[in-house]
């Protein structure tokens, strides 16, 4: 847990959180630990983030204290002899409890919770259910209902292979049957993998591909060995026992309503969380203040895609309400 420099100005830590005999892994960095403490609940599920924003070179350590929680049975937080069964339950109680091991460890009254794709789900519940401890609630590539996410996502992958001409794309995608399994459909999870970074829809509208992430992943240096080797393991582990729970998923049932204020930032283009599904969420929660920011030129990570307008929108919108 010794603190080191990543580069010039920004501080890191490395902690472990014991949650009922299991450590829990955490990222922290920060110019400087006085700012606004930001817990980041990653996606996947099984899928740390923190090597792929750290790539990007992302500069909100600049107005937050950032705290990269690696979920139970991810990477810092894969053991498959203390994690246990792993439920929605399981992760909200986690992600409370990392909340108030924040708030102690800092200082703080309040934090901010920011959650991307998956991790989104869990924050929302999380922000719905405990709002006297967070600031705001920042949803990045907003979860809604995944069965109805999934068919954009099929519906997208089709008519943008039959808009480029690309036949035999057009026919691979339609030798797949979508249904209420989905999520089981290993032809569904290939064309997932062969067409959705390509046609512009998944982690980035443009120059982004699997291999990437996880050659980002394999070469953090802030991660041991055994942490990367079991970030594999993590990944296949947590899908496995989420993905069900995850298909039936409605983030609008089971966060109704926040007593903080909400933000909601979306690529246009976004085909993992789709755009509609972010839109419906927005409307029917219920908050004192909420906003919609859409990415005009994003899929999956505006935050990442265009860094200079997320981070305004923290100075001058997230970090002043």
């Amino acid at each position: 847990m010794g603190e080191l420099s990543i580069k010039t100005n920004v501080h890191f830590q490395k902690d472990y959180v014991d949650i009922d005999g299991h450590k829990n892994g955490i990222f922290i960095e920060s110019t400087d630990f006085n700012h606004p403490v930001l817990l980041f609940i990653h996606g996947g599920p099984g899928f740390p983030q923190y090597a792929s924003i750290k790539q990007s070179g992302l500069a909100w350590a600049d107005h937050f204290t950032i705290c990269y929680w690696e979920q139970r049975g991810t990477g810092m937080s894969y053991n498959s002899s203390t994690q246990g069964e792993l439920t929605l339950e399981s992760l909200v109680s986690d992600a409370l409890t990392i909340t108030n091991y924040l708030r102690g460890k800092f200082h703080k009254e309040k934090i901010y919770i920011c959650g991307h794709s998956w991790g989104t789900l869990i924050g929302s519940i999380v922000a719905s259910k405990y709002p006297k401890y967070f600031h705001a609630y920042i949803g990045v590539g907003q979860f809604g209902r995944h069965f109805e996410s999934n068919r954009h996502t099929y519906d997208f992958l089709l008519e943008t292979a039959k808009i480029r001409g690309d036949k035999r794309a057009a026919k691979d995608i339609q030798s797949v049957t979508f249904d209420k399994h989905f999520y089981r459909n290993q032809g569904y999870r290939r064309i997932l993998g062969r067409y959705l970074n390509k046609y512009g829809g998944g982690a980035k509208r443009t120059g982004y591909s699997n291999w990437q992430g996880i050659k980002e992943l394999f070469t953090c240096r802030q991660y041991s060995w055994r942490e990367r080797f079991n970030i594999p393991k993590g990944i296949y582990f947590s899908y496995d026992s989420l993905c069900e729970i995850m298909a039936e998923a409605d983030a609008t049932l089971l966060a109704p309503r926040f007593d903080i204020p909400v933000f909601i930032i979306h690529g246009l283009h976004d085909y993992q969380t789709s755009y509609k599904e972010a839109r419906r969420f927005f409307e029917q929660v219920e908050s004192p203040m909420k906003r919609f920011y859409t990415f005009e030129d994003a899929a999956h990570s505006p935050f990442l895609e265009d860094q200079e307008r997320f981070l305004q929108i923290i100075k001058t919108d997230i970090l002043c309400s």
